[in-house]
């Protein structure tokens, strides 16, 4: 896996679209220039790190999916929640 700024760029529109904002607006909430919002969804700028942690928080999603496109599906996270179930039971058993 690796940064491809256009990709994400395209995830940060895409968010940007669902959520009902405009550029005009999350360029605000960013308190950034609508230029500099406008280069980041087109890949030709890249995030700051604190700019990629506020997008995350706005658009409640993970930096790995913000950033390389990794996402969590509920499939990963049922079987992590049987896993911890499991060891839970193991554990009160020999207790």
């Amino acid at each position: 896996m690796r940064f491809d700024p256009v990709e994400c760029g395209k995830r940060i529109r895409t968010l940007r679209e669902e959520q009902g904002l405009t550029q005009v607006q999350l360029s605000e909430k960013f308190q950034i220039s609508i230029d500099h919002l406008k280069a980041i969804e087109r890949g030709r700028r890249a995030c700051s790190i604190e700019l990629f942690v506020e997008a995350a928080a706005i658009f409640n999603v993970s930096l790995d999916y913000l950033i390389i496109g990794k996402s969590i599906t509920l499939d990963t996270i049922r079987a992590s929640i049987c896993e911890a179930i499991d060891v839970l039971e193991r554990t009160k058993r020999e207790l």
